[in-house]
């Protein structure tokens, strides 16, 4: 994300309203589209899509990554250029295909380990995002560092789980990628603050809404690879 300018300055009634309707919108969104995955996941299992998509080995799981990440870019594409209703469900979409592809990697898991790892995904974003909402500390450079790191351990991961498949690298990955994906919360969330004030200053409704859009897209994607870190390093402890 990158901060735009604005030159127009609207009253600061209309501004804060501005403001609070865009951050609404995206933690509503967030929120949403987790709805819609923990729905996925469940209609997954019921009719047994997910097992259908991993019947085909490397091919399903080929073509099930493309058509999701197809409908993330689609949707980051549409909202870029203020087509936000497409954008919207595009994104929704995406978010429902997630679940429909962990459905079956969820039946590894006991309820109670998925059911502590999604209640501490929710406190951990709630803190990250409350540091990112009040911190007055300048952490723009904060994000390409943690991409580059992000980047690293995915490729790492890949290695390890194509050719070394070792368990004991598996747990350091994942006790690595944790904080990473945590100090994006805490970057998105600002940006996304900073780009939403400076869009009410300008009375711009279409650009603050924009921007609740992208960073919804952005914070849910963090909530849901935090969630599977700590559904895995659970998963690892208890032996799930």
């Amino acid at each position: 994300m990158t901060t735009q300018s604005y030159r127009v300055h609207p009253g600061r009634s209309r501004a804060s309203a501005i403001y609070t309707d865009a951050m609404t919108r995206m933690y509503g969104l967030v929120a949403l589209g987790i709805v819609t995955t923990a729905a996925a996941i469940w209609i997954g299992d019921l009719v047994g899509i997910g097992a259908v998509i991993y019947s085909y080995g490397w091919v399903g799981l080929i073509a099930s990554l493309a058509v999701m990440f197809g409908a993330l870019m689609g949707a980051n594409r549409a909202v870029s250029s203020g087509n936000l209703a497409l954008g919207t469900a595009l994104y929704l979409a995406f978010t429902a295909l997630e679940g429909l592809f962990l459905s079956p990697i969820l039946i590894g898991f006991t309820s109670q380990t998925i059911g502590v790892a999604f209640l501490l995904t929710g406190g951990l974003f709630v803190a990250m995002s409350a540091i990112g909402m009040t911190t007055r500390r300048d952490i723009s450079g904060l994000g390409p560092m943690l991409t580059i790191g992000l980047i690293g351990m995915i490729a790492i991961g890949l290695i390890n789980m194509l050719f070394i498949r070792s368990s004991g690298l598996f747990l350091l990955i994942n006790l690595l990628l944790l904080p990473l994906f945590l100090g994006l919360t805490v970057w998105q969330t600002k940006q996304v603050k900073e780009m939403a004030r400076q869009a009410a200053m300008a009375g711009d409704d279409g650009a603050a809404s924009q921007v609740a859009v992208m960073g919804s897209i952005g914070l849910y994607l963090s909530v849901l690879n935090v969630f599977l870190i700590i559904l895995n390093l659970l998963g690892f402890a208890s032996r799930d």
